[in-house]
């Protein structure tokens, strides 16, 4: 094929018949909305506090053996420092909390900077239902 030549029947005879598709039929029925993905599961800390998903629940307030208050880092298992404020991705789990680093090894000159932990939510903040079964606004 080819536009503006000079014969009237067209390079290949098309402009002696043209022909193009038309449509008879019923619309195929519209399938509708995709229905939306479901929400990632939230990281459990206890039976009451839940940090988002692909995060690390880290305890910020310990006494004895017992956790009274949860903080989430924001990366998934990740290495709670004693420092009870920072974190340390998976890779680099050694805690330098004098330095706010994470180290790869100990004594590794290797470091990417501490994550800082934020406060954990009550269970069902980050699913969108409260303990008490109701639609939260969170």
């Amino acid at each position: 094929m080819e536009r503006n030549i000079k014969a009237s029947s067209g390079k290949c005879g098309i402009a002696v018949e043209p022909s193009y598709p038309t449509k008879t039929g019923e619309n195929p029925p519209n399938p509708g909305p995709t229905p939306p993905s479901p929400a990632p599961p939230s990281s459990v800390c206890d039976s009451y506090n839940e940090c988002p998903a692909s995060t690390t629940c880290c305890c910020i307030y310990e006494y004895g053996k017992e956790c009274f208050a949860w903080g989430c880092c924001p990366l998934e298992g990740a290495t709670c420092c004693d420092d009870h404020y920072s974190c340390c991705p998976h890779n680099y789990p050694i805690c330098n909390t004098q330095q706010g680093t994470c180290l790869a090894a100990k004594d590794s000159p290797l470091s990417v900077k501490a994550q800082r932990r934020t406060l954990a939510k009550p269970i069902g903040a980050f699913s969108g239902i409260a303990t008490d079964g109701k639609k939260s606004s969170a």
